[in-house]
């Protein structure tokens, strides 16, 4: 499989998230989710971590923070059609790549032996993104370290 020498901003990963009404009961994800590398950070040491926020079919519920992801955007990225939201009042961090970053091919029919499902577009990402710092500003978000 292959992996970018760096995290992949602005793209959407294969990634064994670790959702918050987990993190009490594991250490690692349940299962591979579509994931938007939101953010990255070089250490001093070269080191890289990466932020990512977590797409699931799940609904969110009254005090979550989520936006719908597109069915359209959806197919384009060749995942299936049901509906599915991103939530952005929570992120995983972790050190690129890894041990939990997977083979796209188990989520997208359109993935070749890489991490990367696809690149969303740009001003979606931009709204993903703007969610996610207004969930920070809100004292809403939740990061969970997960390899850093």
């Amino acid at each position: 499989m292959k992996i970018p020498a760096e995290p992949p901003v602005g793209s959407l990963i294969a990634y064994e998230y670790l959702w918050e009404s987990q993190a009490e009961e594991r250490e690692d994800g349940a299962k591979t989710y579509p994931s938007i590398v939101v953010f990255k950070n070089v250490l001093p040491d070269g080191v890289m971590i990466a932020y990512v926020a977590g797409i699931s079919h799940a609904p969110p519920g009254p005090k979550d923070r989520a936006i719908e992801v597109p069915l359209k955007l959806k197919a384009h990225l060749g995942l299936d059609d049901q509906r599915a939201w991103v939530y952005t009042d929570q992120l995983n961090a972790f050190i690129w790549p890894g041990p939990d970053v997977r083979d796209a091919n188990r989520l997208s029919r359109l993935s070749e032996d890489s991490c990367v499902i696809g690149r969303l577009p740009d001003d979606w990402f931009e709204t993903v993104k703007a969610h996610i710092l207004e969930s920070n500003r809100l004292g809403r978000l939740k990061p969970r370290k997960r390899t850093v």
